[in-house]
């Protein structure tokens, strides 16, 4: 009886240090990790590739002139020269729900007319002095951010700048949020070992039915706006009231994204 005892006693310790050598395992990262982590990351990159027509030979291209300029030329958001416009457009919308002269009484953004002091001609010559306001306008109202009233007024539609379209500002927005995604998880890492603060890296995934989507998307919106009036707030209190500074000034950016994982069609192998 006693034996049995041992040998069932014996029997847990090893399941309970197999369990431990186990979860353990999850927190080793060999080389073999490493290389799984990137070869997923160029999958993901390859598929979005497909999405936009461009083939596996055009992507190679792409991938080997990158490996021979990463080194004397890493990517910084300088480089995404296109997507300065879109953070350019994003200011101005944001001026456009928060400067009480483009406000109606409601605190809502107000109808204004191309030209004036307080014209959107005016306002675009802030963010973009050496582009003409009637073309950005144009822009703007054929990407839906602005509506045009039949007196010839604009009002913003939506106070996040995005075009619906993978034109060449979109396009130069991919490797930007890549950048900042990546480059947050590497400060990360080197900030939690120094002790120091972390940028803000937080996310859930949920399960939802399927039929749900549209609910989830619209809900999330909502959320997101909340926290993205939040952060510019914050920030245009911080600057508010202020002596010109001459100490450096770096780009912070929020960005909030949802998305849903759905079920990849697989090719049905033929049989030989």
């Amino acid at each position: 009886m006693a034996q049995r005892a041992a040998s069932t006693k014996s029997r847990v310790l090893r399941a309970q240090k197999q369990r431990c050598q186990g979860t353990l395992e999850l927190l080793r990262a060999g080389h073999e990790h490493r290389e799984r982590m990137l070869e997923q990351a160029f999958r993901v990159q390859l598929e979005f590739a497909s999405s936009l027509k461009i083939d596996l030979a055009t992507a190679t291209r792409a991938f080997q002139r990158a490996a021979r300029s990463v080194k004397s030329s890493p990517y910084r958001l300088k480089d995404a020269v296109r997507f300065q416009i879109l953070v350019q457009i994003g200011e101005l919308l944001a001026v456009w729900y928060r400067d009480k002269a483009y406000l109606d009484e409601g605190g809502e953004p107000r109808p204004i007319a191309m030209e004036g002091s307080k014209g959107f001609a005016a306002l675009a010559k802030r963010f973009f002095p050496a582009l003409d306001a009637a073309d950005i306008a144009e822009v703007l109202i054929a990407e839906r951010l602005l509506f045009r009233n039949a007196d010839g007024t604009v009002e913003p539609r939506r106070r996040v700048a995005g075009f619906l379209n993978a034109n060449a500002v979109m396009l130069d927005r991919v490797p930007a949020l890549m950048q900042g995604l990546l480059g947050t998880l590497t400060h990360n890492a080197r900030a939690h070992r120094r002790g120091e603060e972390t940028h803000c890296e937080r996310g859930t995934i949920v399960k939802i039915p399927a039929d749900a989507v549209e609910q989830f998307d619209v809900a999330v919106k909502q959320l997101a706006q909340n926290l993205i009036n939040n952060v510019d707030d914050w920030a245009e209190r911080r600057t508010r009231n202020r002596k010109p500074s001459t100490k450096r000034r770096v780009l912070a950016g929020v960005q909030v994204f949802s998305f849903v994982d759905s079920p990849a069609r697989r090719r049905k192998r033929s049989k030989s």
